[in-house]
């Protein structure tokens, strides 16, 4: 690529905004894969100039990603051997990319039997089995996690002490398309395990989950799913003999589709497609990936579910900014276009997960009613905190009916999805209903804050399903001592009820808002606007 590439000799207006529009006017997103030659060197032109804006600005000097490859998180090298030795510790999905770095560092540690159950092997029974240091330290079975008598088999052959249960759709992507497949895993496959280790009498269980479940509510298939997992194994900690651990991963380099697709793009292809701009991705890597996974081994306690996270995940990165390093780092004239975003990752992200009182401390794998149980461990590498409360019942309830919708072949994979979110639905309503309504109001009230909903390019509209879970967890409960705790006066609440008003599907729930504002106003709320809910059945004893 010429490096002295002059942006004045092609476009006047070389800012980046300017220059992503026009890419966008050439090819708006959702369009097929441009093939016009006029404008696919229109297209080289632009992304040649968005470079130099990026470079302008500072910008694609080294590998965007080069200061999450270099982290690493403290090892608690001596409580973790301590942990493990002389025991038989499984893994579930031990031959994926985390699997097989963990196998190996257990190893390291002084690890002697480990057992890897992995369905690819299933699929690939005549694959190389992976090379490891200690021949004989690693026996491998071919099972699917949602196979019970499969993995009962191994469980009364191995009895093992530790689990790690790794195993899991990693694609945000592919799990809308195998839908079936995905909440399969997530719900019979965590049951399975859980209930394999309580009746074999496992010490600790560790389970990996992902930061998109730090959403309140989401619609995608991947992250409801994994917020399934995880509420059943908060539930399993409070309630069985097993000591249960969990770890919230994000977008980790040496397993990143989106990094190896890119790549790929620049190598082989005429032209690299981008989701989107202003898409930011967090990133850690495999060592710190797997330190994870061992510290929980050591941070967990009996009758709570503890979850530990990267405490200090860096500034995110751009995904844009990626595509455009790679082109420049590959020599090539590419043309880059946006095509729109994909299912998957296609969801608006709420602001109200924050706590924009105290911007300095946000956390992009924590939400608001999630971190009053925010710690960060002796070394500084590691958050650690708890799910908020919700019903245990209700969980059951929910789950049950989960389970034999799922189970029937009968029943549409295309249905799957709907009661998914249906039945997520239910579980975050009685989070809600335990969650103070001072909370939810300051959450409510950031998250439909208009100046930065205009900075992020989404409207309230975009969130009227967690807004609607909001206020329905708010009902019954306003009055003026709950806007005094949650620093809204009766302007703000005014102007919250307005920005509200424009959403069809809100109209009932902005009647009632409207009522307590006339009452507010009068400074005489009748007691119908006071009565409290019947609190659930909370995860732990309230604080």
């Amino acid at each position: 690529m010429n490096n002295t590439f002059n942006p004045s000799e092609v476009f006047e207006d070389a800012s980046k905004a300017a220059i992503i529009n026009r890419i966008q006017q050439l090819v708006p997103p959702g369009s097929p894969e441009p093939q016009n030659p006029q404008i696919l060197a229109t297209l080289q032109t632009l992304t040649a100039q968005l470079i130099w804006a990026y470079q302008a600005d500072g910008q694609l000097e080294s590998e965007p990603f080069s200061d999450v490859r270099d982290r690493t998180i403290n090892l608690y090298s001596l409580a973790c051997s301590n942990k493990i030795k002389g025991k038989t510790i499984l893994i579930t999905g031990g031959e994926g990319c985390v699997g097989s770095f963990l196998i190996e560092k257990l190893l390291s540690l002084g690890a002697t039997n480990i057992i890897s159950v992995d369905k690819a092997r299933c699929q690939n029974p005549d694959e190389n089995l992976p090379h490891f240091n200690k021949e004989g330290a690693v026996n491998f079975y071919a099972a699917d996690i949602r196979n019970l008598q499969a993995l009962k088999h191994i469980f009364e052959v191995e009895k093992p002490h530790i689990v790690f249960h790794l195993a899991a759709q990693r694609q945000p992507g592919l799990a809308e398309i195998q839908i079936r497949e995905t909440v399969t895993t997530s719900l019979l496959g965590c049951k399975n395990v859980i209930q394999l280790s309580e009746e074999y009498g496992v010490e600790d269980c560790i389970f990996s989950s992902t930061g998109k479940t730090s959403r309140y509510f989401t619609t995608e298939i991947y992250a409801a799913s994994k917020k399934f997992a995880e509420w059943q194994f908060a539930k399993a900690a409070q309630e069985g003999k097993v000591t249960y651990g969990m770890v919230r991963f994000t977008h980790m380099l040496e397993n990143s589709l989106f990094c190896e697709q890119m790549s790929k793009k620049v190598q082989q292809s005429k032209t690299v497609n981008v989701h989107a701009p202003h898409r930011y991705v967090t990133a850690q890597n495999l060592i710190e990936a797997v330190h994870l996974l061992l510290n929980s081994l050591v941070v967990s306690v009996p009758g709570k579910l503890k979850i530990v996270a990267v405490s200090n995940l860096g500034w995110p990165t751009e995904t844009l900014e990626v595509a455009l390093y790679k082109i420049q780092e590959s020599g090539k004239n590419l043309p880059i276009y946006f095509q729109g975003l994909l299912p998957g990752y296609e969801e608006p992200f709420f602001l109200g997960q924050f706590d924009w009182n105290k911007p300095t401390d946000i956390h992009l794998l924590i939400n608001v009613l999630e971190d009053p149980f925010r710690k960060i461990d002796q070394a500084g590498d590691m958050v650690i905190l708890e799910l908020a409360p919700f019903s245990l019942c209700m969980l059951d309830k929910q789950v049950s009916n989960l389970e034999k919708l799922i189970s029937d072949r009968n029943f549409p994979e295309v249905q799957i999805k709907p009661a998914l979110v249906a039945a997520e639905k239910e579980v975050i309503a009685s989070s809600f209903a335990w969650s103070s309504a001072a909370e939810l109001l300051k959450i409510l009230q950031w998250g439909v804050n208009p100046k930065k909903l205009q900075g992020y390019g989404t409207e309230v509209a975009d969130y009227s399903e967690i807004i609607q879970l909001l206020l329905q967890g708010m009902y019954g409960r306003l009055n003026q001592e709950v806007l005094n705790c949650a620093g809204v006066n009766a302007d703000e609440f005014d102007r919250l009820v307005e920005s509200l008003s424009a959403v069809d599907s809100l109209q009932a729930e902005v009647g009632y808002l409207r009522s307590v504002s006339k009452c507010i106003r009068q400074s005489a709320l009748p007691a119908q606007f006071t009565q409290k809910k019947s609190e659930p059945v909370p995860v732990r004893e309230a604080a």
